[in-house]
Formats: structure tokens, sequence, C-alpha cells
């Protein structure tokens, strides 16, 4: 059973910020409209997701309830894919899967040149897949609410810190490649 501290001081913490926040109350949001969660796995949910961000782990809440619904691992993948195809379906009917993702070439220098970039792309979990200078960028998550809303973090952040407005496309990706993709890029 996942288990998650009851204080967290969001404000306070340098882990944690407002795309976090907008992250996890989207997704809670579709799984609640769309009856796919409970309010007392909501709360579990937010209350687990908010704490690890807190402490500056990584983490994907549809992961976490995932894992909190099905503990047996062995149907994991296959209700990942079910859960974000119906999320995908109810917040943008645009997010395509990208399959061939894990078979893309890492942006370790695009990392290396912007670290905030790649703190926050780890504490989603969400890889960018590509990369031209900072004008263009892929980004994927198996959650399309994390993708997107980690896409609108990147143009500010890209916006602000470069004076460029990138373009950048988001895709969704199967729990297999994401999977692949977050040890690959995130193992440092």
């Amino acid at each position: 059973m996942l288990t998650a501290e009851d204080n967290v001081n969001t404000e306070t913490s340098e882990h944690f910020s407002e795309w976090h926040q907008y992250v996890l109350e989207q997704t809670c949001s579709i799984l609640s409209e769309s009856s796919m969660a409970a309010d007392s796995e909501l709360q579990q949910l937010r209350a687990y997701t908010i704490d690890a961000w807190s402490k500056g782990l990584p983490c994907e809440p549809l992961e976490v309830l995932i894992r909190l619904q099905e503990p047996d691992s062995s149907q994991l993948e296959a209700i990942m894919e079910h859960t974000c195809s119906m999320i995908a379906q109810a917040f943008s009917a645009n997010m395509l899967p990208a399959p061939f993702a894990s078979t893309l070439v890492t942006p370790t220098a695009f990392y290396e040149k912007h670290e905030a970039v790649f703190f926050m792309a780890k504490s989603f979990k969400c890889p960018i897949l590509y990369n031209e200078d900072a004008d263009v960028l892929g980004i994927g998550s198996v959650n399309p609410v994390t993708s997107t809303i980690f896409g609108q973090a990147m143009h500010a952040y890209i916006s602000e810190t470069q004076g460029i407005k990138p373009f950048i496309s988001c895709v969704r990706l199967n729990y297999d490649s994401w999977v692949t993709l977050c040890e690959r890029h995130f193992a440092r």
C-alpha cells in the first residue's frame, strides 16, 4: 500500500511548483469526472504525489493511481495503457501515441545546457524526446496531461530564458517506452 506523510508544506518546498500543482489537479479532475477513481483514491493519490514531489522525487500521478488500484504488477502495463487511452480521449483527442519514442537518442547536451529542464522533466517523469536547440522540442509521457502541462512549462521557461518562442510537440508514450526512456534519461 502506498503511504504519504500528511503534513507536507508545498509552499516551502523548492521542488513543488505551480506546474506540479496544475498537473496533479488536472489529472485528478479528469479521473474524477470520468469515474476512473474514487474520492478516497484521489486523496491518497494527491497525498503521495505531493509528498514525492516535495521531496524532489520523480512521480507520475497515473502510475501512483494504477499501483494503488492494482497492486498486482503483472497487469500494470495493460491497465496503464487502457487508463492512459481514456485520459487522452477525455483530455485531448489530438494526443497520439508514439510507439517509436524509445528509439530516439537522449538529448544529453540539451539537459546539460538547461539543467532546470532536466530536473523538472525528471520530476514529472516526462522525457524530452528530441530537440533542435531550444527552438523545437518533443515531449512525451504516459499521461497526456503531464506531457501537455510540461510542454507549457517548457514554453514559458525557454521564452523567458532564451527570448524565443519554441515549437513544442507532445505525444503519449506506451508504458514500456516510457519506463525505458525514464531509466535512460534520468539515471544520473
